[in-house]
This record gives C-alpha cells, sequence and structure tokens, in this order.
C-alpha cells in the first residue's frame, strides 16, 4: 500500500497546503525551497500524521490556538484488496475497491482538539459505509440453517464486519511512519545507560550491531574488552565500507567504543570516539556536524535495513539530508536514498535547499514539490509547474535551488525581462554559441541557456513558459540529442506540430555536433589546435573531440573573448545563418545591438 497525497491544515506555518498528490513514477518525494519557507513543518506535519503528538507538540507545532489536522490518501494494490476480501467475504466491496483502490485516514479536527485516533476521511466512510448494513437485516434468513451447518459457515465467517472494523483492519496494512531529524539524531560522545532511550542514534548503533550496553556492562572484564573489540572492528568496516565517498582524504575512520562501567550500572558510561590513526581519537561532538550526521544516517539506513521486509512497509521522513556535506558527499546522500526507494521500496519524503540532492532528470523532475510561504497563505505545497506560473519575485528566489540543480547558476539573470533567452541543449552549445555571438558583434541581449541534458529541457522550457520568458531553442540534428530534444519540445508544448515547433525551435541542419558548423579548417585550427590535412580521413568534427568536448568548447570562447579568432566565410556563412533565424524569430532589427 502506497502513500498517494496527503494535505495538512493549521500545522506550524502551515493554514492548508492543499492536497498535495506523490510521484507516480518512483517512490521519492522531495520538498524544495528556501530555509524558512515551510519544509521541516510539512515534514513534521506527516510524522504528527503517523506518530502522534510529540512532548514538544504545544510549544514548537501548534499554529497559534488553531487544530491541526492531517488526511493521508493510500492506494491500494491488488494484494491489499485480496486481504480485504479475505476478512470481510464481501465480493462486491472488492469489485468496488479494485474500481476505486484509494482510502482517506486523518489524524486531527480542524473544529477541535483530537490527536489519539487515525479515522476514515468522511469521503471514504461514506463509500465504504454502504457495504455494511446497521441492524443485521440481511441476516435473518441466512441463520435458519442446521446446527451441523452452522459450524461450517462460522469457520468461513467474515473476520470484519462493521466500518469500524474495517477502518481499523485497512490502517494496520499502511505504511509505518519513520521520522529521522537530521539535527538531533547524533551519536554523541558519551552517554549513560540511563540515558540510552534519548538517543535514537545510540538505539540505532544497538541494533545494527546486535548489542545491548545494559547486558553488556554487568560483565566481566574480558568480557566487556571483547565486545569493544567487535564493535571496533564491525562498526569501523560499516562505516568505510558502506558509503563510496569519504568525507576526509587519507585513511580510514575507525570507531572506537570503550564501555566504562559504575558503581551503580545505570551511571556506567559509553564513549564513542573516532580514530584517524594518529594516536588523539576524538570524541563524536569533536567531529565536523557533517561527519556526524553522515556516520548517524548511515546508521539510521542499517537499522531500518535489518529487517528488509519491514523496509517496503515504510514512509520515511528526513528533514534536511546532507546538512554540513561537500557536494560530492551529498550526491552520495541522493544516490543511497534512491537506493532505499528503488531496490528496498520505502517511500521517501525528504527537504532540502541543497542543488545536489535536487534531481532534475526525466522522471526525476516529477518527484519534486515547491514548498513556498506567504504571509497570507501561509506555507504551500506545489509541483513546479503551477509553482513557476507566479510572477512574483519570491517566487523566483524559491526556485534557485532547482534551477541550479537545472545547470543554470543565476536565475535572475534568466528572468531579466531585456534578455532573449535561447535554450541549447549542453554547456558546449553554451560556449560556442557564446563565442560566435563575440566574434560576429551580435545583439548582447541573447543569452544561450544550457539545459543540461535532452530530458531536462521540457523541465526549463517548463519554467520558462511559466514566467512568461521570451525563449527560442537551437539544437544540433543528431538523432539521439538535438533531434530528440526538438521532438520532446513538439510533443510536450506544441501540439505535436511541426510547422507550430518551427516557430520556437531551429534543429541545425548537417550537424550532428554544434561543432560541424565549424568548417574543416577552422575548427582544426582553433578548436582543435594542430593543422589541418586535407588528406586525413572525412570524420565529422563532432567525432574529433576525443571525450574534451566541453573542455575545447571553454577554450574556443577563451580566445573569442581575447579577438584571437578569426573565421573563415564558409564557417561564418553557416553561423549567420543560425543567428538569422534567431534575429527573425526575436524581431531583432540588424542594427540592433
Amino acid at each position: 500500500m502506497r502513500l498517494k497525497s496527503f494535505r495538512i491544515k493549521n500545522f506550524k506555518s502551515i493554514i492548508d497546503t492543499g492536497e498535495c498528490h506523490l510521484s507516480d513514477s518512483d517512490n521519492v518525494l522531495v520538498l524544495a525551497g528556501q530555509n524558512e519557507a515551510g519544509k521541516s513543518a510539512v515534514i513534521e506535519a506527516l510524522n504528527f500524521f503517523g506518530n502522534g503528538v510529540t512532548d514538544d507538540f504545544e510549544r514548537l507545532h501548534r499554529r497559534r490556538n488553531e487544530h491541526p489536522e492531517v488526511t493521508c490518501r493510500f492506494l491500494l494494490n491488488d494484494q491489499d484488496i485480496e486481504n480485504v476480501f479475505i476478512e470481510t467475504k464481501d465480493e462486491k466491496l472488492k469489485k468496488y475497491l479494485t474500481k476505486n483502490p484509494v482510502v482517506g485516514f486523518v489524524r486531527g479536527n480542524t473544529e477541535e482538539d483530537s490527536f489519539d485516533d487515525i479515522y476514515f476521511s468522511d469521503e471514504t466512510t461514506e463509500a465504504l459505509s454502504k457495504f455494511f448494513p446497521e441492524n443485521g437485516e440481511e441476516e435473518s434468513s441466512e441463520n435458519t440453517v442446521a446446527p451441523q451447518a452452522q459450524e461450517e459457515v462460522a469457520d468461513d465467517s467474515p473476520s470484519v464486519t462493521d466500518i469500524d472494523g474495517l477502518e481499523e483492519f485497512i490502517f494496520n496494512e499502511t505504511r509505518d511512519f519513520v521520522f529521522y531529524d537530521a539535527f538531533s539524531d547524533l551519536l554523541p560522545g558519551v552517554v549513560t545507560i540511563e540515558k540510552i532511550k534519548e538517543h535514537p542514534a545510540v538505539l540505532d548503533f544497538e541494533k545494527v550491531f546486535k548489542t545491548d550496553f545494559s547486558q553488556i556492562i554487568a560483565q566481566e572484564e574480558r568480557a566487556i574488552s571483547r565486545e569493544e573489540q567487535r564493535l571496533h572492528r564491525e562498526a569501523s568496516d560499516n562505516l568505510n565500507t558502506y558509503w563510496k565517498q569519504k568525507l576526509e582524504e587519507g585513511g580510514k575512520y575507525n570507531f572506537s567504543v570503550k564501555i566504562v562501567p559504575q558503581a551503580i550500572p545505570n551511571q556506567s558510561k559509553i564513549e564513542f570516539k573516532i580514530d584517524r590513526n594518529d594516536g588523539d581519537p576524538l570524541f563524536m561532538e569533536q567531529k565536523s556536524k557533517g561527519f556526524r550526521w553522515f556516520s548517524a544516517f548511515n546508521l539510521k539506513l542499517r537499522a531500518l535495513g535489518v529487517d528488509q521486509v519491514k523496509v517496503k512497509n515504510l514512509v520515511i521522513l528526513i528533514d534536511e539530508p546532507g546538512q554540513g556535506l561537500h557536494e560530492k558527499a551529498q550526491k552520495d546522500v541522493k544516490r543511497v536514498l534512491e537506493e532505499l526507494a528503488d531496490k528496498k521500496g520505502a517511500q521517501i519524503i525528504y527537504t532540502t535547499h541543497h542543488p545536489n540532492l535536487i534531481g532534475t532528470e526525466g522522471t526525476e523532475f516529477a518527484r519534486i514539490r515547491v514548498v513556498s510561504n506567504t504571509q497570507e497563505f501561509g506555507t504551500k505545497v506545489e509541483t513546479t509547474a503551477q509553482y513557476a506560473s507566479r510572477a512574483d519575485q519570491s517566487a523566483k528566489d524559491t526556485l534557485s535551488p532547482l534551477i541550479t540543480a537545472m545547470g543554470i547558476h543565476s536565475i535572475h539573470s534568466v528572468l531579466d525581462t531585456r534578455r532573449l533567452n535561447v535554450v541549447v541543449e549542453g554547456i558546449s552549445d553554451h560556449y560556442y554559441l557564446s563565442a560566435f555571438k563575440k566574434i560576429l558583434n551580435k545583439d548582447e541581449r541573447l543569452y544561450f541557456l544550457p539545459a543540461c541534458g535532452v530530458n531536462n529541457i521540457p523541465n526549463l522550457v517548463s519554467v520558462l513558459i511559466g514566467w512568461s520568458c521570451n525563449y527560442k531553442a537551437v539544437f544540433d540534428d543528431d538523432p539521439k540529442s538535438g533531434r530528440a530534444a526538438y521532438n520532446l519540445l513538439k510533443k510536450e508544448f506544441y501540439e505535436n506540430d511541426d510547422d507550430f515547433a518551427h516557430e520556437h525551435i531551429l534543429k541545425v541542419k548537417g550537424c550532428n555536433g554544434i561543432e560541424d558548423i565549424f568548417s574543416k579548417t577552422d575548427f582544426y585550427k582553433f578548436v582543435l589546435n594542430k593543422p589541418y590535412k586535407r588528406s586525413t580521413t572525412g570524420k565529422d568534427n563532432s567525432k574529433l573531440t576525443d571525450g574534451k568536448k566541453e573542455l575545447l568548447a571553454r577554450l574556443f570562447l577563451e580566445k573569442a573573448e581575447k579577438g584571437e579568432v578569426s573565421l573563415t566565410k564558409e564557417s561564418t556563412k553557416k553561423i549567420n545563418e543560425v543567428f538569422d533565424w534567431i534575429y527573425q524569430k526575436f524581431n531583432i532589427n540588424s542594427d540592433q545591438k
């Protein structure tokens, strides 16, 4: 059973999120936005739904004096529906759920404080109650059976006979919600036995490495020493092998776990240190926040993974994964989360404002929800397309992490109303066309916007259209890249109509790559930096870059900026054909600059 959507009312900065649908393409939902937008409030509200109120609810989570309410809708799969039939023996109910496999559950009530129970939403109650007649009027004729037959009927009688029983049964089949607080679930340097229960990371450590510190302290000294050595070995191996990325250069990390018994058992201490083989082990608090997050989150994932059956029945809620980690390590966090979702079946919802944790390739874009906050409407959760339709400045700022993830370094430059945006497939197209603009003294308002991948192009265009930005697109004619990009845009934005698409998109004919726009002599002289021999076999220019496509393009741009490039008429003619089209579509006069 999958979590399909949620709606949150009256929780912290949230007035009413509206219904937020999770991605249908995978098991990950990314709540992206700036700090203070209310991303954490969404995660905490979902934790409230799954696990009830926390000790600090009144102080931290209540919105004024209002009453919170969270609704979650779940999608039943075929096995879930079959399980309902086994419990109810109701063929009509089974047929109904097969056609209408979504049920809603609610915790809280906007009219009053009511946090203890989770119950069917009004919509679900109304739809399913009709399968459970209240007065048993259908039972009288069926109960007049012989005593011997009654025993056989009893063996096959339904376990669920009313709407309350169905509510309880289906809810028990839903996924459990697990909340990981990146800021508090960290391994301490020292903890006493009596305080272990207050530290989720220590409980995770015990579970992963199959130890119980409260029992170990009662053993003799040699047994304690053996356990310390085992934990040192296994915890160190785990930390060094579970992640590909190391946070620091150099040797391996070594966990040092010291068990220190005291006269009063509950006062016995457990010390967690990290040793880099330099003779100076550090308590966990002395390590960087990034390292502590890294190690604690690793433990959390392993603790969840101990029971493989349980993982696929979880909704894992994570607030700001990757805090304090550098760029490559953040990408590893994303990889591990996706592995947990794709291979082990967990549904994962996490918040972030880090571009490295936001995927924009292909179906990844469908998992992104933009979180924003205004004084009038509070925190809202929307798809990128919904959010991009706004024109206010805050909308532009909020999308900055997403825009950066798409390979664009400055959103404000894109949204400059004076700028004429030309979408291109990759960074090398950006470099070459920017260089040609410089060499041929073309209109300064033209900006070549790299989408950084074919699948990312529709996403970028949807943002530009949503903000009413003036744009055109120029692609090469390679079937796997430029032509594919053209076909994607034609299908999604131009009704699959070539004439309509050609008003906005140019395919540069005869170019399998932007490099093919050069004459051979120019390409060898100014890009490859070697003389062209006419006897050389006729490969396309785009096939001659030998894995240095982006580097060669960037170096060519530098030459152009220094005035070191003088192109032949053959190259200039082809390049001008591209700019002539751009000028025509943007209605630029040739004497405009």
